[in-house]
C-alpha cells in the first residue's frame, strides 16, 4: 500500500501541467497580469532564514488511515477525519478571558511560499499572541496531505465551525490567514494536483464566517487583487487587512521563494515588532512600499479596513498579552524533501 501511496504522490506532481487553467484563474503565478509584473512576481522575495521549522499543537488525535489513501476519491474522503482530528488537537476556550484563535488557509499546493507562512502562523501566535494550541492549518502541499487537512472551501467551512465549537463565539477573536495567488475577479486560488477543486470567493469567506457565527473577526488576505475582499467582509466586528488593492498585484510567489513580499512584511516582521494589527499593517505597507520603489514596481498598496468596534474590542485584548521574543521565520518546506510528494 505504502508503494501505492508513493506512486499516487508522484501522479500528483506529474498531474500539474505548466499552463493549468481554472474558472479564468491561471494556476501558475499571478492571474491576468501583464507579463512585465507577471515576471516579477514570481522572481523577487526577501531573504529568509534556511532552517527548519516545526507545528503546532499534539499528535496523539486519532488520524485516517493514511495507507488506505490511494487515489484522488481517497485523499477527499479522508478530509473529514483530517479536519476532526486538528479540531481535537484545539485547546478550549478560557472561561471569563478573551482568547484568539486562527486558521491558517495555504491555497496553492505548487509552490511552497504559502505553506510557508501558514505552518509559520501556529509559532508566532502562540509565543506573542497566547493563542498556544489554538490555531488550525488547511494546507494544500504534497508535503503535507497525509496528516494536513487539504485548504478547500468545504474544509474552511468545516474548519471554522468547528472553532466556533471551542471558542465563546461572542467574546474570543478569530483570526483567519488566507495566503495564495488572486485573480483580478477576486478569487482565491485553490489547486491540488488534479483536484476539481472550487476557487474561495469573497462571499464564501462572508458566508463561512457567518455560517459559523464568530462575532469578532480578523481577516487577512494575502494575495493579488486581495483589496476585492474588503466589500464582502465589511462589518462593525470586523478588520480585513490585504496584501494588495483590489485592481493591483502583490509580490513574492514563485517556487523559488520561501515568503510573499506581505507575509514577510507583515507576518514575519511587523507582528515581531508590534501586537497591534493596524500597526503591523502599516509597517508592512511602507516596507513593501519601499521595496517596491527600490526595484521599481507598480505598488501593490495593502489595504486596511476596520468596522466600529473591533479596535477598542483588540485594545483591550493587547493588555492581557505577554511581553515576548521575536519568533524566527523558519521555512518548514526545505526540512520536507523525505515526504511523499504528490
Amino acid at each position: 500500500m505504502r508503494t501505492r501511496l508513493i506512486l499516487l504522490s508522484l501522479a500528483f506532481v506529474a498531474a500539474i501541467p505548466g499552463a493549468f487553467v481554472l474558472g479564468g484563474m491561471s494556476a501558475h503565478r499571478v492571474a491576468q497580469a501583464p507579463p512585465t509584473q507577471h515576471a516579477a512576481a514570481i522572481r523577487k522575495s526577501p531573504p529568509a532564514t534556511p532552517s527548519p521549522g516545526t507545528s503546532d499543537g499534539d499528535d496523539s488525535a486519532q488520524l485516517p488511515d493514511i495507507d488506505a489513501i490511494a487515489s484522488y476519491e481517497d485523499l477527499m474522503y479522508a478530509q473529514p477525519g483530517l479536519v476532526d482530528a486538528s479540531l481535537k488537537r484545539l485547546r478550549p476556550q478560557t472561561p471569563g478571558k478573551t482568547d484568539l484563535y486562527a486558521l491558517g488557509f495555504a491555497g496553492d499546493g505548487e509552490e511552497n511560499v504559502f505553506r510557508n507562512e501558514v505552518d509559520y502562523l501556529p509559532r508566532l501566535l502562540a509565543q506573542r499572541f497566547g493563542a498556544e494550541g489554538r490555531t488550525l492549518q488547511l494546507i494544500n502541499s504534497p508535503q503535507t496531505f497525509e496528516r494536513t487537512p487539504l485548504a478547500t472551501r468545504t474544509n474552511l467551512y468545516d474548519a471554522l465551525s468547528g472553532i466556533a465549537s471551542k471558542m465563546d463565539v461572542d467574546e474570543d477573536i478569530l483570526l483567519l490567514f488566507l495566503t495564495s495567488h488572486g485573480s483580478r475577479d477576486h478569487q482565491l486560488f485553490v489547486e491540488m494536483g488534479e483536484l476539481p477543486l472550487d476557487q474561495i470567493t469573497p462571499k464564501d469567506v462572508r458566508d463561512a464566517l457567518d455560517a459559523a457565527h464568530i462575532r469578532w473577526r480578523i481577516v487577512v488576505v494575502s494575495a493579488c487583487y486581495s483589496g476585492g475582499f474588503i466589500p464582502a467582509l465589511r462589518d462593525s466586528h470586523t478588520m480585513v487587512i490585504t496584501a494588495a488593492r483590489s485592481d493591483r498585484t502583490s509580490f513574492g510567489c514563485g517556487s523559488d521563494s520561501q515568503v510573499t513580499w506581505f507575509g514577510k512584511a507583515f507576518l514575519t516582521e511587523a507582528l515581531n515588532q508590534t501586537t497591534d494589527f493596524h500597526d503591523a499593517y502599516l509597517r508592512a505597507r511602507a516596507t513593501i512600499a519601499g521595496w517596491e520603489k527600490r526595484d521599481g514596481d507598480s505598488p501593490s498598496e495593502p489595504q486596511y479596513w476596520a468596522g466600529t468596534e473591533i479596535g477598542q474590542k483588540l485594545d483591550a485584548w493587547r493588555t492581557t498579552l505577554p511581553v515576548a521574543a521575536a519568533v524566527p521565520f523558519l521555512p518548514t518546506s526545505l526540512a520536507s524533501r523525505t515526504h511523499h510528494r504528490l
